[in-house]
């Protein structure tokens, strides 16, 4: 019985050296923008209509005000708005609305199911955050191109524990969270609405940018190394790792041209070492296999030709290996699409 043991774990660990590796390939590719603008408008203008509220504060579904101000995000708009392609003008062809729908502290107990025969239910005290501004996008005869509002939220503390024990009531949870909420009033002034307020333009900043500009942004492409390849007379893991060294290069005027010339001759490298391959059923020599189209999908999906990056994903599916690997495949799919509508 140890013999048979001993016998398998060793072809286990013999099928498992000859696994792939997946790493990841960084490539910088063009962001085709969600709404495409006429291409005359290049200039915009932001209005901002302020909160002039104090913050509510909301205790267990009660509100009320209170004596802190919103926050003015005149001054997050200036810093985080970044659109690229357009310019900032005072006779704009289109305007960023930003109306700020203010900042609220909630105060509520969440309760935690015991379980067992002597379950008890426990409660904690949460202190939560919330803000939202809503963004109204107009040309200039009041024809709303964008129009989306903005939340975040996040607990600030919590109170679930009394006299070293795990709180039992929700009165005392809600009892105890507002004596700590009343002790760190002076986060509650500024500071903290700040930051809640600034995650909401962050994300305001980041959303407009991608529905109205264009820009290179970061795309992530799966290759794969081949353990023990010299074994199998396989060279390809020196010609990924180039690849993989491409990760640290900056986009630049010659970026495009760069990556054309790696993955070109990355391509011819690949499809030399594909006909090495002898028996694709073969359990040793698919899993070379399976790799190297994997590679070479990711190749054609760099060099732009998405439908010859999902016909080699679509051939390494058909191999009876590391079928959860979706990834290359549902990307350029994805991209093929996104390319094909912007091509009308």
């Amino acid at each position: 019985m140890k013999k048979i043991s001993l016998l398998l774990l060793l072809v286990s660990l013999n099928l498992n050296a000859q696994n792939a590796k997946n790493k990841g390939w960084y490539i910088q590719e063009l962001h085709f923008p969600d709404i495409k603008l006429p291409e005359d408008f290049t200039t915009y203008a932001t209005k901002i209509i302020s909160n002039t509220d104090n913050i509510r504060l909301i205790i267990s579904g009660e509100q009320k005000t209170t004596a802190y101000s919103n926050p003015d995000i005149t001054n997050s708009v200036k810093r985080y708005l970044e659109m690229p392609n357009f310019t900032t003008s005072e006779t704009p062809d289109f305007i960023i609305e930003f109306t700020d729908l203010g900042v609220k502290h909630i105060i509520r107990v969440e309760e935690k199911k015991g379980h067992g025969e002597k379950a008890v239910n426990t409660y904690t005290g949460i202190v939560e955050l919330t803000s939202s501004t809503k963004v109204v996008v107009k040309d200039n005869e009041d024809n709303i191109l964008y129009d989306k509002t903005f939340s975040d939220k996040y607990k600030s503390e919590s109170a679930g524990v009394y006299n070293n024990a795990s709180i039992k009531s929700s009165g005392i949870a809600l009892s105890q969270i507002k004596k700590q909420y009343i002790a760190n009033a002076s986060d509650y002034r500024t500071l903290k609405n700040n930051n809640i307020s600034d995650n909401v333009i962050i994300k305001i900043a980041k959303g407009l940018k991608s529905a109205f500009s264009s820009y290179y942004e970061k795309q992530r492409i799966n290759l794969f190394h081949i353990k023990k390849e010299e074994k199998y007379g396989i060279n390809n893991n020196e010609q990924v790792d180039q690849l993989l060294a491409f990760n640290a290069i900056e986009f630049s005027d010659t970026y495009l041209k760069d990556l054309n010339t790696i993955a070109t001759k990355s391509l011819i490298h690949f499809e030399k070492e594909l006909d090495k391959i002898t028996d694709k059923t073969d359990k040793k020599q698919k899993k070379i296999y399976w790799s190297l189209l994997s590679n070479i999908s990711g190749v054609y999906y760099a060099l732009g030709n998405y439908e010859k990056a999902i016909e080699f994903a679509k051939l390494r599916d058909e191999v009876n290996y590391n079928n959860k690997w979706k990834f290359n495949l549902e990307i350029a799919e994805d991209r093929k699409k996104i390319v094909d509508k912007n091509n009308k």
